[in-house]
């Protein structure tokens, strides 16, 4: 989290928190999105500042980001003619600018990071919607009573549509998000619905009932979708609590009408590697030289909840250790199985022996009140729709193809703390928890029970609070390690004084470990320095390890000769942001060694099988004209992208997106990172790329490729040579640059990929151009 600070042209203050990554617990939906906390008084600032600390300490991540919503929706007040300027943060220099912005600056982020198209792209789900609300709407009729539809949180309108369509007598929707609101407003016109539905610009909670209400009777249908992967964690069961006390009859149908919440326990150490942080290795992997603190190998990590595509994980990654167990169950038409906190024990008999390192969460929704309309977001080896197959001995690749893809509802992922050794057939109790808005597991063997079986875990060590799961992935990733082992083997002396440049890096200790005079680590975050400090005391290293939180103190008079890094900071979105390392080493003279000594920028044209969803165009939807969200989309993305800082390339784990390479892999750009920075030209390069396959281009991925000698190389990006017209495995543990353009390109071998990018070292300011170019232009 960073605190940044914006004025605007009437010289007011503003102060607001960004996630970008730094907290591991932050869903990866939330890691472009700033939340901006508006406050007038200062002390207001402090009071906000110290809540949101209590909240990281316990945990509590999802309270941070409502904390920091509410705070919103109390404070942006803004006049239509004010510009707005920002305090932003640019990690690849470690500089603070100001940017004058567009009025609705905010909005224009907001809409442009959103992946609202995806849920319209979710064809299961729409017409799993449509099904339900025909079902309820005739059902009404069918008693003689009206339908009168209440849709909470409608977005561009499309279930409100739907009901309207099904021949609903009253629809009001509301929508608090005034972009979208307004949108939605049009797409209704659009549509020839204007005269049938209502639409409030306000949440459902501020909705008022009666003669001078907002609606004049209480809906005996709701619809709405407030779901997350977690089920719940986007406030649903506070949502139906207050609809049913405030705005619904007492015989209304709810829909979808109920939820069950699945968990399966799993033995899978690559799913551990991203909680657990392991000892690190000498070269030949017969000596620890770093070990892990005795508080964080016992601590129960980060509460909150880690969302996959679980159907991407390889199925030789995982033993399935439990059948699955339907551990809670939701009746949204029952306010009284609406409880904000509860607790369920379940007894079951493992299926295989094995290490009980997690437990993989789904969940699914009957929609209808008769329960044949089923919703499901299982993974591929239980997903309803494929289940059969599946015994009848088709591979889960195949069957990939065969279920809907959704990036708004995934599966996700709860670490168990400790792990626990399960013999077959052992009989165990799953212990399943929720509150207002998330969940957490224990297991054990059922013989006692007490209430450390029902408290939330929490991070005491502060490792998962300062470090994210990608980074705790990377740190235990052992052939990612032995390379820069290696490296450092090569280079270290007794009289090797090194300085390490990079947050939450464990190769300085190593570094002292394989014998040199001192270390000097750059640690620039607070959590990050106060985990080092832990990690030090721990490998009893104080003597020979000087850990120094900011740039100032990086002296050049140090006696340094030889400079290393992975490098890694928690300020850093897209790969080459990393190249930080490069301002901060270049404080040095360039005689001095490095480690690596040059980076490279490689990228290659994709054919994605879904992520170039969430950006492209929707069209029709259900029959809807969608058009104009199409262009508000296109819009306010073209208002984000225009400024260099935050251009059209974005941060995804590409492993959980699967994608055919068109050509073969190229360079984009190559810096040595010897030279000094400041005395560095800007660099253009442009050239094309063959398509190699037939397929339809709709984006191009960017990774970096670190030079740690002449012979070793660390790559962010893939794990296999890429080859043209076949799938790319890609490095899990680390996050790969996405450009996704607006358009999908049918293309041939004969077709060319036109690229272009403008870098400035100084300033750090870096803008890829790509264009495909038909062969016979």
């Amino acid at each position: 989290m960073i605190v940044h600070e914006s004025i605007d042209s009437h010289g007011t203050s503003k102060k607001y928190f960004q996630w970008i990554g730094s907290f591991p617990a932050v869903s990866k939906f939330a890691l472009h999105l700033e939340y901006e906390i508006v406050l007038e008084q200062g002390e207001a600032f402090v009071i906000a500042l110290s809540s949101i600390e209590k909240m990281l300490k316990t945990g509590k991540i999802n309270e941070i980001i409502r904390f920091a919503v509410r705070q919103l929706s109390r404070g942006i007040v803004r006049n239509k003619n004010m510009s707005v300027f920002t305090q932003s943060f640019n990690p690849m220099t470690g500089t603070i600018c100001w940017e004058e912005k567009d009025p609705d600056y905010d909005y224009h982020q907001e809409v442009a990071r959103s992946a609202f198209a995806d849920m319209l792209h979710d064809k299961e789900r729409n017409e799993k919607y449509f099904a339900a609300l025909k079902a309820a709407i005739d059902k009404k009729h069918a008693l003689g009573k009206k339908a009168n539809v209440l849709d909470i949180g409608t977005g561009t309108g499309l279930l409100s549509m739907m009901a309207a369509k099904c021949g609903a007598d009253t629809i009001t929707a509301c929508e608090a998000f005034k972009p979208m609101a307004e949108c939605a407003i049009k797409i209704i016109e659009d549509n020839g619905y204007a005269d049938k539905i209502k639409l409030i610009f306000k949440r459902s909670t501020e909705i008022t009932v009666g003669i001078d209400g907002d609606m004049p009777n209480r809906a005996n249908i709701l619809v709405t979708e407030v779901f997350d992967t977690e089920l719940i964690g986007e406030g649903a069961l506070s949502t139906f609590r207050h609809a049913h006390k405030v705005l619904l009859d007492n015989d209304s149908i709810v829909i979808p009408h109920s939820g069950t919440v699945w968990a399966q326990v799993v033995d899978s150490p690559l799913v551990c590697a991203w909680n657990r942080i392991e000892p690190v290795l000498n070269s030949t992997g017969d000596k620890i030289l770093v070990d892990t603190p005795t508080v964080t190998r016992s601590c129960s990590g980060a509460a909150a909840v880690h969302d996959l595509q679980l159907s991407q994980l390889p199925r030789d990654s995982f033993k399935l250790l439990t059948k699955p167990l339907a551990v809670c169950r939701f009746d949204w038409s029952d306010v009284a199985t609406l409880q904000l906190s509860e607790s369920f024990s379940h007894k079951t008999k493992s299926i295989a022996a094995g290490t009980a390192h997690a437990v993989f969460m789904w969940w699914d929704l009957k929609m209808d009140t008769e329960g044949q309309v089923l919703l499901s977001c299982a993974p591929v080896w239980e997903h309803p729709d494929v289940k059969l197959e599946l015994n009848h001995g088709k591979s889960t690749v195949e069957l990939n193809e065969k279920i809907p893809w959704r990036d708004h509802w995934m599966q996700a992922v709860y670490y168990l703390s400790p792990a626990y050794e399960i013999c077959s057939g052992q009989e165990l109790t799953l212990v399943t928890s929720h509150d207002e808005y998330s969940f957490w597991y224990h297991l054990n063997d059922g013989s006692s029970m007490d209430e450390v079986n029902y408290q939330r875990p929490i991070c005491d060590c502060f490792v998962h609070l300062a470090y994210s799961r990608t980074r705790i992935g990377q740190l235990n990733d052992k052939k990612r390690n032995k390379k820069y082992i290696q490296a450092l083997e090569k280079r270290i002396t007794s009289d090797s004084v090194c300085l390490c440049l990079s947050d939450n890096c464990l190769l300085g200790l190593a570094a002292a470990k394989l014998g040199s005079k001192k270390v000097i680590i750059f640690e620039s975050n607070g959590l990050s320095h106060r985990v080092m400090e832990m990690f030090v005391k721990a490998n009893g290293l104080s003597e020979k390890v000087r850990i120094v939180n900011s740039k100032d103190d990086l002296n050049p008079d140090d006696g340094v000769n030889l400079i290393f890094g992975e490098p890694n900071f928690v300020t850093s979105i897209l790969a080459w942001d990393n190249i930080y390392f490069w301002h901060l080493s270049s404080r040095y003279p360039k005689h001095i060694a490095r480690i690596p000594s040059a980076v490279t920028v490689r990228a290659v044209a994709v054919e994605f099988k879904d992520l170039h969803k969430i950006r492209a165009p929707v069209r029709k939807c259900e029959g809807f004209d969608m058009s104009r969200f199409d262009e508000l989309v296109q819009e306010q993305f073209l208002q984000v992208s225009s400024d260099i800082s935050d251009n059209q390339i974005e941060a995804h784990p590409l492993w959980e997106y699967p994608g055919q390479a068109l050509t073969a892999p190229f360079t984009v750009v190559e810096l040595h990172l010897d030279r000094n920075i400041d005395h560095q030209p800007d660099i253009q390069n442009s050239d094309t790329a063959f398509i190699a396959c037939t397929g339809n281009c709709n984006g191009v991925a960017l990774w970096v490729d670190w030079t740690l000698d002449a012979s070793t190389e660390v790559s962010t990006g893939p794990i296999k040579d890429i080859v043209p017209g076949s799938n790319i495995s890609w490095d899990p543990y680390t996050r790969q640059g996405v450009f996704l353009p607006r358009k999908n390109f049918a293309v041939t071998r004969n077709d060319l990929l036109q690229w272009s990018v403008h870098f400035s070292p100084i300033s750090g300011a870096v803008q890829f151009t790509f264009k495909i170019t038909m062969g016979d232009n």
